[in-house]
């Protein structure tokens, strides 16, 4: 019996060629396809272009050729970013949203600025208070992040820091993390990192004073209990 010899059927691989190369091509189109817009929320500090600059897009390449860690990574990298969550989507838009660390204070003795996150950054920043003197670095972060939990706002009505561990008679300090605020409304709140959250209320109970000026201690009970000592 003869063997029947099969003849290639040139019309139909070239078909099968031709939709592979289509499919190749256009898979290839959607994967240089360029991000089209890159959407920014959360920042307040840190701009829009550092962000973008930093995230290594400001080229708007193409949006498979850099992943959404990468650019988490990258974007946390700035000083004040405490968390950073990239999201993209089918319109070839890349969301960002960021969260900013607080910045605290101004540690006059290295004349850097420390944040809510603990970092001490190189920085001029309108509005915070200054630290005028000396503090140990675990008890002045503690401080810090206590004080990250205030709204900014808050902190923008005090003036200066001033660290103040309270001691006994005989000089033995029995309260290290102790801080006396100086507003810049003529009132000294004394605090400490555990009960920084009273601060929360102070514009309520500056109202309950009637325009009188002293000492509010807030390092203990709550906002509703506080021992004020007019000057």
């Amino acid at each position: 019996m003869k063997k029947v010899k099969r003849k290639l059927n040139f019309k139909k691989l070239f078909i099968f060629i031709l939709f592979i190369y289509l499919i190749y091509c256009f898979g290839m189109h959607l994967y240089n396809k360029p991000i089209k817009n890159i959407i920014i929320n959360g920042n307040v500090v840190v701009k829009d272009f550092e962000i973008i600059e930093k995230a290594k897009i400001k080229d708007y390449p193409s949006m498979f050729s850099i992943t959404r860690k990468e650019m988490e990574k990258r974007i946390k990298e700035i000083p004040f970013i405490e968390e950073a969550i990239v999201s993209k989507n089918l319109k070839y838009q890349i969301n960002i949203e960021v969260k900013e660390s607080k910045a605290i204070l101004l540690n006059n003795h290295t004349n850097k600025v420390v944040l809510s996150s603990g970092e001490m950054i190189d920085d001029y920043i309108i509005g915070i208070p200054t630290l005028i003197n000396m503090v140990p670095e675990d008890i002045l972060l503690e401080f810090a992040s206590k004080m990250g939990k205030l709204d900014s706002g808050i902190i923008s009505l005090i003036g200066e820091i001033e660290y103040t561990p309270r001691k006994n008679d005989e000089g033995k300090t029995i309260e290290d993390d102790v801080f006396t605020l100086y507003m810049n409304d003529g009132n000294t709140v004394v605090t400490n990192s555990s009960k920084c959250d009273n601060l929360s209320k102070y514009r309520e109970i500056y109202a309950s004073l009637d325009d009188r000026k002293g000492i509010l201690n807030l390092d203990s009970g709550n906002y509703e209990n506080f021992v004020f000592i007019p000057f």
